[in-house]
């Protein structure tokens, strides 16, 4: 994908559909889709209520450098209210 100067509202919500639709996210898949600063985004998107998962775990970027420590976030269904989850949807427009 180009990579696009979106704003920030857009960044979130290109960021929860492709948490919706693959599941989570790392900060090398968000570079690739054209979001910039990916632990802001999910920080603001925590601000909105939503509940987040994470793990840290050893990635090669697309360099072939391999990292320690990449974090991948998903929603955390298991405690996501009927309430977040109707969010959720208006903000990825499902």
């Amino acid at each position: 994908m180009t990579k696009l100067a979106l704003s920030t509202l857009n960044q979130q919500i290109v960021v929860a559909k492709h948490i919706v639709k693959h599941g989570s996210i790392n900060r090398y898949e968000a570079d690739a889709i054209g979001v910039c600063h990916l632990a802001a985004r999910i920080k603001e998107l925590k601000y909105k209520g939503f509940p987040f998962g994470w793990i840290d775990q050893q990635v090669i970027d697309p360099h072939g450098i391999k990292h320690n420590g990449v974090r991948r976030y998903w929603f955390n269904l298991s405690v996501m209210t009927d309430e977040q989850k109707q969010l959720l949807n208006k903000l990825i427009g499902s």
